[in-house]
């Protein structure tokens, strides 16, 4: 079953069957669309959502989302929603509701237990471990555009419609190397409220770049939180006011102070421009 299209043309009766179906099942598969590309924050594009008999998208750009149906399932404490690299689709769902849906897991830290650290993406663990080829041809599109074709809509539905399947496979999986009691503490980070409120606190995570001293770690740390900051500000991506590797650039020793000034001067932001000099010891004219 494939629900798209305005909220208002669907079936309630439809709606409760699905809910009902989650809570027998006690699983929610959800994936999202959304375009990211010019700006900080994301527009939602779609939601798809599956459970272990049907799978259903809600277009938000078409009619605006029921909440309380979505409510009702993101926060049922009984029902564990089931994500693949679940930072940003949380993100998407944070930005609407203030909360974290909960309880959720997140697929890909459970692959990064079972084969050691090692990450898969959705497809290529569809196909290790579900001997399932998934076309992401459409990863990449603008998701705004209307009319979906076909073609969009079942790369859509494919995202979330093994999702369930791929939980009970790792979850067998994870059982029997007895390693289900690290799955909750690599949770934290996603669960915790403050990664998406306090977004500029921890900005400097990203760039995965570990300097040689506490002097330096924060350096790194304000100029990513004055860098995410006037990026929310403006709503703008982050490296449109400077890229990652341009601050790592900066915080190298070897890196000459010609080089460092140039970075700095294509600053745009006045006073993150002059914040840099100052942090860095550059003086720009």
């Amino acid at each position: 079953m494939i629900i798209i299209n305005e909220m208002s043309t669907l079936s309630k009766d439809k709606l409760k069957q699905f809910y009902l179906e989650c809570q027998k099942d006690k699983l929610l598969g959800i994936d999202t669309e959304f375009y990211r590309v010019n700006s900080y924050r994301p527009e939602l594009c779609l939601i798809q959502l599956s459970n272990l008999s049907n799978s259903i998208i809600l277009d938000p750009i078409e009619s605006n989302l029921d909440e309380n149906f979505l409510k009702d399932l993101l926060f049922n404490d009984k029902i564990i929603k089931v994500f693949f690299a679940a930072s940003q689709d949380v993100e998407v769902l944070f930005n609407i509701f203030k909360k974290v849906p909960f309880p959720l897991i997140d697929l890909q830290i459970c692959i990064s237990l079972i084969m050691k650290n090692y990450s898969l993406s959705y497809s290529a663990a569809c196909k290790f471990f579900l001997a399932i080829n998934i076309n992401k041809n459409n990863q990449f599109i603008d998701w705004r555009k209307r009319p979906l074709k076909k073609d969009k809509i079942l790369y859509a539905i494919n995202d979330v419609k093994y999702l369930l399947p791929l939980y009970e496979k790792l979850n067998r999986e994870l059982k029997r190397l007895k390693r289900n009691d690290k799955v909750n503490q690599l949770h934290k980070k996603i669960l915790d409220p403050k990664t998406y409120t306090e977004k500029p606190k921890y900005a400097w995570r990203k760039l995965k770049f570990f300097p040689k001293n506490g002097e330096e770690l924060e350096i790194l740390k304000e100029i990513c939180e004055l860098r995410e900051k006037v990026a929310i500000k403006k709503n703008l991506p982050i490296r449109w006011v400077i890229k990652n590797h341009e601050i790592k650039l900066l915080l190298m020793k070897k890196s000459s102070d010609k080089l460092k000034e140039k970075i700095i001067k294509k600053i745009k932001d006045k006073k993150l421009r002059e914040k840099l000099s100052e942090l860095i010891g550059i003086s720009i004219q």
